[in-house]
């Protein structure tokens, strides 16, 4: 492909105006106002109290909507019988696994159902115990 050069017709072209200026052009600000003495503007008074309102109840109600997330937790005072779980802390000994300790302690329950209810029971990351570790079994 080769560039293509495009000419421009230089007699279509327009020199630059100068601005003339006449010597009554240059008059001072005060001058150039309205005689009256008060020049109050009502329309940019009233926007900009409505903007200023609207930034402030935009504020407020980020304010209290981040304060509520906020707020520490509470502990609610009523306990319902099915979410109500017993249980008793066992200490893992050397050689226990997740799986002996739910042979155990539930014989007559499959062991991968008592194991994830382990695994729920305290918050562990995978089923992988270690001596010395105490655990809570849920009695049921």
């Amino acid at each position: 492909m080769s560039a293509q050069i495009i000419e421009f017709p230089m007699n279509r072209v327009r020199p630059a105006q100068q601005a003339v200026r006449t010597p009554g052009h240059y008059r001072s600000r005060s001058s150039a106002r309205p005689a009256t003495s008060t020049s109050v503007r009502p329309m940019a008074f009233v926007k900009a109290i409505l903007g200023w309102t609207l930034i402030a109840v935009v504020s407020a109600g980020l304010l209290l909507g981040v304060g509520k997330t906020l707020q520490p937790a509470e502990a609610s005072s009523t306990v319902t019988s099915s979410t109500a779980t017993t249980f008793e802390y066992v200490t893992i000994m050397r050689g226990d696994s997740l799986w002996s300790i739910a042979e155990e302690y539930a014989p007559n329950r499959d062991p991968r159902d008592y194991i994830a209810e382990i695994v729920a029971l305290n918050n562990l990351t995978d089923s992988v115990v270690d001596a010395g570790m105490r655990i809570a079994l849920p009695v049921n």
